[in-house]
């Protein structure tokens, strides 16, 4: 008989509103000071200790009540990134306090759900953000503060909107995939504004992630299908797998770090993990009893667990964080 699924190791409680996204926050080098931030629907950031347990921070990031903060990026202690829905991407300095925004980049005309990406090539860091309109998607070089192109594909009204887009290695170079509501996935080469490759899933993708590594993408859907999709070094985009879930619908996707294992979020309130190699479930999570609504890997051991934690996100204004080690 299998062992039964574990419980989490801890639990976040009280959130101002659904938790819409999740990143954890690297340690300054000096201190052992383990941090998670995670966003709300209402536009509002938390910072928790990881190793304490309790909330450090809370501000809020958007101008409503209304500014879901949709994505969230941390490279530094000092700084956090943020998205917020209708508004756009903002860096902030995490040294200030409260913190202050140091850059911002707007949104053209993008009412979406897509979430913007962080590149850096070669020293050179890249931010994509969705628009113009609702299809298009804008490559910002972030030092110099320009925009370096706008990528949109020559049959919008086929493709439809865009729904996420993901930076991938590819053959020695950084290149753009955006997935879009017409369930295309294509991989642009942002020098050039053009499609290199792409494929197609027959259903509606809502989440895509990427392991550069294993050359992993995992598409997941409205409906109980998720596509396991690689990327040549021709450039071709391949669908190489199909699985069925028990219920429709995923709010996220996340490959852990070391590419063994993959996990998804569901509208079910269930957290799915499976293996990398063989593509089979290896353990249905539940705690949650609304949408799991975001999802995010440590690259660091924390104290919490033997290697990456994982922390789930959910409606029920809840964060849940998980020790997978297989």
């Amino acid at each position: 008989m299998s062992a039964p699924p574990p419980d989490p190791v801890f639990v976040f409680r009280g959130a101002c509103g659904p938790v819409t996204s999740l990143t954890f926050i690297e340690p300054y080098h000096d201190q052992n000071v383990q941090m998670l931030a995670a966003g709300t629907q209402n536009g509002y950031v938390l910072i928790w200790d990881v190793q304490m347990k309790c909330l450090l921070l809370k501000w809020s990031a958007g101008a409503g009540e209304s500014s879901t903060i949709q994505w969230l990026y941390n490279e530094t202690p000092k700084h956090l990134w943020t998205q917020v829905r209708y508004e756009g991407v903002k860096i902030w300095d995490m040294t200030a306090h409260p913190p202050v925004v140091m850059a911002e980049f707007s949104l053209e005309g993008y009412l979406g759900f897509g979430q913007s990406e962080v590149s850096v090539n070669y020293g050179r860091k890249l931010l994509s953000i969705p628009g113009p309109g609702q299809e298009g998607v804008s490559v910002w070089d972030v030092k110099k503060r320009y925009k370096i192109c706008s990528l949109l594909p020559a049959e919008t009204k086929k493709r439809g909107s865009l729904m996420q887009t993901r930076w991938v290695d590819v053959a020695g170079q950084v290149r753009l995939v955006a997935v879009y509501e017409s369930g295309h996935l294509s991989l642009w080469d942002w020098k050039t504004s053009t499609i290199s490759g792409e494929c197609q899933v027959g259903e509606n993708p809502i989440c895509f992630t990427y392991h550069n590594t294993r050359r992993l993408g995992i598409v997941g859907t409205t409906s109980e299908k998720v596509y396991i999709v690689t990327i040549n070094d021709d450039l071709a985009i391949n669908t190489i797998q199909e699985i069925t879930i028990t219920n429709p619908g995923l709010s996220c996707c996340v490959v852990r770090p070391d590419g063994k294992l993959y996990v998804t979020g569901g509208w079910d309130s269930r957290i799915r993990i499976f293996s990398s190699r063989e593509h089979k479930p290896i353990a249905v999570l539940q705690y949650h009893k609304k949408t799991v609504e975001c999802l995010a890997y440590s690259v660091w051991d924390v104290n919490l667990s033997t290697g990456c934690l994982l922390a789930a996100g959910s409606s029920d204004k809840s964060i849940s964080l998980w020790n997978i080690f297989t």
